[in-house]
């Protein structure tokens, strides 16, 4: 268990989104934990990221190292938020 692999799950909102800030920097640095098809479990964990994951915004699953330095990133997106449209008037 010492070379095991340690995880953090982040919730990004709209409004973290927008504002950026220094953890989101972060999160778009790290290359992207890629699955195969030998792993099922791929899929099955980028689907619960994607309900975990509040509209307009993502879920992050964090890959790190036993120091707490992130190596790999899975993201989700939340699903969108749907625009009014305005009627057009004859």
């Amino acid at each position: 268990m010492k070379k095991a692999m340690e995880f953090d799950l982040q919730i990004h909102t709209e409004e973290s989104l927008k504002r950026g800030g220094g953890e989101c920097e972060v999160v778009y640095r790290l290359p992207w934990k890629e699955g195969t098809e030998r792993n099922p479990d791929y899929e099955c964990l980028r689907a619960e990221l994607r309900r975990m994951a509040p509209v307009n915004g993502r879920a992050v699953f964090l890959f790190m190292v036993r120091c707490g330095c992130p190596v790999a990133k899975l993201i989700g997106f939340g699903p969108k938020k749907e625009r009014r449209h305005k009627r057009k008037r004859s």
